[in-house]
């Protein structure tokens, strides 16, 4: 009787993850070694400003673990007007601290106090095709967005990503806390 029930306590405790529809629970902030690592479950998960993936990105914007050290990453999007003929976006950044800035706005390899730089690629089978870029992305620092637009008179129907550059990093040498970040794929026209 004791084995029956120390075996049935057992398998109350167990995580059942073989099963079909059973799900895994989903870490907090503190289970991620900085941002970006949290950046890259959140959308892994299919996380962005509609879906919170738990409770890793509060505020809607797409950043998760906004309290989390560096490496840092932020939170694409990819559009294309049709009528007009350009593509678009906006990415979310996440802060260094409260009060503290933003601090992966800015910084190219052309140009360190300019804007990150994008480039906009086709999925193609093997090696993704670029189509449009490197291009700035105007760093609004006041509520940590990069804004972009630039025209594109023909553009093939397929899958789309916009991948945003690393911050060039003049000093301290040392791991880059701003690596390249990119937005989802979009079907495009």
């Amino acid at each position: 009787m004791a084995l029956a029930l120390a075996v049935g306590t057992l398998s109350l405790v167990a995580p059942v993850s073989t099963e079909a529809g059973a799900t895994t629970p989903i870490p907090g902030c503190p289970a991620f070694a900085s941002q970006a690592a949290a950046q890259e479950y959140f959308l892994g998960h299919g996380g962005g400003p509609r879906d919170r993936v738990g409770s890793l990105d509060p505020d809607r914007d797409g950043v998760a673990c906004e309290g989390r050290p560096g490496p840092y990453a932020g939170f694409a999007t990819l559009g294309y007007n049709v009528k007009k003929k350009f593509f678009y976006g906006v990415a979310s950044m996440p802060p260094v601290a409260a009060g503290e800035g933003f601090p992966c706005m800015e910084g190219n390899r052309a140009f360190p106090d300019g804007p990150r730089r994008l480039t906009v690629f086709k999925v193609e089978p093997g090696a993704d095709r670029a189509m449009l870029g490197p291009i700035g992305a105007e760093s609004r620092a006041t509520n940590g967005r990069l804004v972009w637009k630039a025209d594109r008179s023909t553009l093939p129907a397929g899958r789309y990503y916009a991948a945003f550059e690393e911050k060039v990093k003049l000093s301290p040498y040392g791991p880059n806390e701003c690596p390249g970040f990119r937005s989802h794929e979009v079907g495009l026209p």
